[in-house]
């Protein structure tokens, strides 16, 4: 019986214990990166996943079910490693490090060299349809540091701009690629809020004592 594209395939992916899901998969995305998805056939997809056509069919009707596949297999496996990054990390800052690590090397591992120039139409489409899930993902695992930062300021902060930014920024390495400085300034971040943080803190506690 066919998997539907809606399928949370990172669930898939984890029980298949033949390995084939990943390697379409995977597969999929290094032949866009190479001719793009509107060149894109079945016959290419079972070529670049060394899978065969027998095998590819036995999970896929048609490319436009495997690229819908692949799409939610990269969202749906954002949306559960980010949130995983931060579990049982008690210390706010110690989180927002881990988040903030992973979702620097998602953005890398998850888009192959090229595909943006190769295949813009799809890498777009992707990025628009699934940004609100990206958002909230990060909010998500963002939630209690946000809590602490809050605590320290005394003040309310704008999640859903914070989180915006956060991802529109990292977005911005599909199309100019991170370079090692940019990434010391993204892992870094989570220091220097804290730094600002404080700095209001103490500047509250002044002002009360005055």
């Amino acid at each position: 019986m066919k998997l539907m594209p809606h399928t949370d395939w990172s669930d898939i992916v984890a029980t298949d214990q033949s390995g084939s899901v990943q390697k379409i998969l995977d597969g999929t995305l290094r032949a866009i990166g190479s001719i793009g998805a509107r060149r894109l056939s079945m016959s290419d997809i079972s070529e670049a996943s060394g899978v065969s056509r027998g095998t590819l069919y036995r999970y896929f009707t048609s490319k436009e079910d495997v690229l819908a596949a692949v799409s939610e297999y990269i969202c749906s496996s954002f949306e559960k490693g980010i949130i995983e990054a931060g579990q049982g990390i008690a210390d706010p800052i110690e989180r927002f490090r881990a988040v903030m690590r992973f979702y620097g090397r998602f953005t890398i591992e998850r888009s192959p060299d090229g595909i943006f120039e190769v295949e813009p139409a799809f890498h777009l489409n992707f990025l628009r349809s699934h940004f609100s899930r990206h958002k909230a993902a990060v909010q998500q695992a963002l939630d209690p540091v946000l809590d602490h930062f809050e605590m320290l300021t005394g003040s309310r902060l704008d999640r859903d701009i914070f989180c915006d930014t956060m991802v529109r920024l990292q977005l911005s390495t599909l199309i100019i690629p991170a370079t090692p400085q940019w990434l010391a300034i993204w892992n870094g971040a989570p220091d220097r809020l804290c730094e600002w943080a404080l700095q209001i803190a103490g500047h509250h506690a002044e002002h009360k004592r005055g």
